[in-house]
């Protein structure tokens, strides 16, 4: 039994998928109000996103997730069908949250049923030809009390970048109740299957960057399978009455894979690749999520207060099985991987058994004047995490401690705020790696730390440009001379980004931005020389354009441009990985059809057609999409 590392970063369909892609007609170049990253239909825009925001993956961190402003802890993102889009909330944006988390918030807005009923389908491919049909429809009574908005996704034949077929399916529904104008409940839940190929994982070895892969060819084990289902459901609750604001929350997200297979190529510069199968037995996964909270708005003293209270918590539950290894051959890139004989592989086996239990209880106080606004919170934690390896004893450990937030935002003129904030959060830890003589101990989570000042300018009443510098700080766990697997140091992301959003002109929208990162690590292991100073998989420059134009009622235009800068290729070496300009080409060509609305809207993938890597922070690499079409057109009623 051998297990398949969590550092490993893996290339699966499901994990390219998770951004939220609904094909009814939405803009993210519209519907963003910076460039730190949005989504909403098949578009994306901005800088970051929750795979990487100002350098770190808030997702293998636990993250600090949202859902139209409602605490969230998901085992796996949102489907499409339930969210309309997100947003990576960093900066400017982030001061206004009562519950801020270092590096960055990723709030998610689900599915509306809008003013009337309405029916769209869309048709067409997403990608490499395969077909795709989805549904969006939407009931509202007449006078706007009750409302359902539903929608599907169905693609029997999906075809993904890394040459993996399957099929995937979505679906599900948000119902909204508004009593009043002050009070809404709504109930909502998706549905998720997948089935493909299998996944991969693209580790480098020795000095330099492996040769890229070949569009659409599957490196896999041939008998390879991935088969999962994931769901989200919960119920979000508010009212309003005088200056009371009440909201309540309860959120269950749920994964489980009957069968999951990852090949890993272990390439040098050459092309060689030595491929090991690891097959996972059923594995399941839960988190629930609870939200309480109360606010009070007041004036006193010729100004604004507001009082909040809050209590969160959210239980999250593993299973899974050690992973089985299967030694798959050596081959060329060029050339085929080896024909390996089907192995018989258990379907079940014994799980090791993970699982957190985190309370928050909140308390912030907001101040606005004229000019200026402050914002304070303090929240107590308590976090306890137990965990037993299969066949091994249970370990645990319990943390409690205070965590505090504050930001300020001063307008000195009319067109011009100026920000500052301080952040404190907490980030899980995992347990320690089978190396270590501390194997399977559960490891205290950290303390991160984010410091960040900033300025918004009104350059038209349409047009704004944001700038802030950050620090980001986090200790870091790492293998000691003694073998025990501790905190070893530090990671600091230090930088300064900017946005440029808004309308240049009434038919021309523009969503430009760029960061500069410091990356440094340091502790015993940098001193040690054990490890590089130079944090990797990160990019020290990023810059992205995005840009749309209308050029009749009817026509549209747009494209979007995110160049991510050099990456250090692992914490070893000095390898660089070279920087990659990545490119999404558009245009939207909308008309009637008797009394029906029809829209045609077409993207070319990868325009520059680049091939390669980009590095990743666990020392594996992502090969970069291949260029490829999408072509879909929405019939609306």
């Amino acid at each position: 039994m051998a297990a398949l590392s969590g550092a490993v970063f893996v290339n699966s369909p499901a994990r390219a998928q998770a951004a939220p892609q609904p094909s009814d007609d939405q803009s993210a170049t519209q519907s963003a109000e910076d460039a730190f990253g949005a989504t909403a239909g098949i578009n994306q825009v901005g800088l970051y996103s929750p795979y990487s925001t100002r350098g770190f993956d808030l997702i293998a961190t636990g993250g600090a997730f949202r859902i139209d402003g409602f605490f969230f802890h998901p085992i796996n993102l949102p489907s499409e069908s339930l969210v309309s889009g997100s947003s990576i909330n960093v900066g400017l944006a982030a001061t206004a949250l009562d519950l801020p988390s270092p590096t960055g918030v990723v709030a998610y807005q689900l599915r509306e049923p809008g003013e009337r009923s309405a029916l769209s389908v869309t048709a067409g491919t997403r990608g490499y030809g395969a077909p795709s049909v989805e549904t969006l429809g939407s009931l509202v009574s007449d006078d706007g009390t009750f409302g359902l908005v539903a929608h599907s996704f169905l693609s029997p034949n999906e075809r993904w970048a890394n040459g993996q077929d399957g099929s995937r399916v979505d679906m599900a529904a948000v119902a909204s109740w508004k009593p009043n104008a002050t009070t809404r409940i709504r109930l909502f839940g998706d549905h998720s299957r997948q089935a493909y190929d299998g996944d991969t994982a693209f580790l480098p070895v020795g000095d330099g960057v492996p040769p890229a892969l070949k569009p659409r060819r599957n490196y896999g084990v041939d008998w390879a399978r991935v088969r999962s289902r994931s769901s989200t459901a919960g119920i979000l609750a508010e009212h309003g009455s005088g200056g009371w604001r009440l909201g309540a929350s309860a959120i269950r997200s749920v994964r489980s894979t009957p069968h999951a297979d990852t090949t890993l190529l272990e390439i040098d510069r050459t092309g060689t690749a030595v491929s090991t199968l690891f097959h996972t037995p059923r594995s399941r996964a839960r988190s629930d999520s609870f939200e309480l909270k109360a606010g009070r708005s007041f004036s006193l003293a010729g100004l604004n207060h507001r009082i909040a209270l809050a209590a969160r918590a959210r239980s999250t539950l593993t299973l899974r099985p050690d992973s089985i290894a299967v030694p798959s051959g050596t081959f060329a890139l060029r050339g085929r991987p080896a024909d390996v004989p089907e192995a018989d592989l258990p379907s079940r086996a014994p799980a090791a058994r993970d699982q957190v239990r985190q309370r928050l209880l909140s308390v912030s106080y907001d101040l606005a004047a004229d000019a200026v606004q402050l914002r304070l919170g303090a929240h107590r934690t308590r976090y306890a995490k137990s965990y037993r390896p299969v066949g091994g004893a249970e370990s645990h450990n319990v943390e409690q401690s205070w965590l505090y937030s504050a930001s300020t935002l001063w307008r000195p003129l009319p067109k011009l705020s100026l920000f500052a904030s301080y952040v404190s959060g907490l980030e899980e830890s995992g347990v320690a790696p089978d190396l270590a003589a501390n194997r399977g101990a559960v490891l205290p989570p950290v303390e991160a730390r984010q410091y960040e000042v900033g300025a918004r300018i009104d350059l038209t009443t349409s047009l704004a440009l944001i700038v802030a510098g950050f620090d980001i700080r986090k200790p870091i766990y790492g293998l000691r001379s003694d073998l025990l697997y501790a905190p070893v140091g530090t990671v600091r992301h230090r930088g300064v980004e900017a946005s440029l959003t808004g309308q240049v002109t009434p038919t021309t929208r523009v969503v430009l931005g760029a960061n500069v990162l410091q990356l440094r690590v340091s502790g015993a292991l940098v001193e040690a020389g054990a490890i590089n100073r130079v944090a990797p998989g990160v990019s020290r420059f990023n810059g992205t354009v995005a840009i749309e134009q209308k050029l009749t009622d009817r026509w549209s235009v747009d494209g979007y441009l995110l160049h991510e800068g050099g990456r250090r290729r692992d914490s070893q070496s000095k390898v660089e990985v070279d920087g990659v300009p990545f490119a999404i080409v558009g245009t939207t060509y909308g008309w009637k059809l008797g009394r029906l609305n029809q829209s045609l809207r077409v993207q070319r993938v990868n325009a520059f057609q680049r091939k390669g890597y980009y590095a990743t922070p666990y020392g594996a690499l992502a090969p970069i999409s291949g260029a490829h079409w999408r072509v879909l057109i929405t019939t609306n009623s």
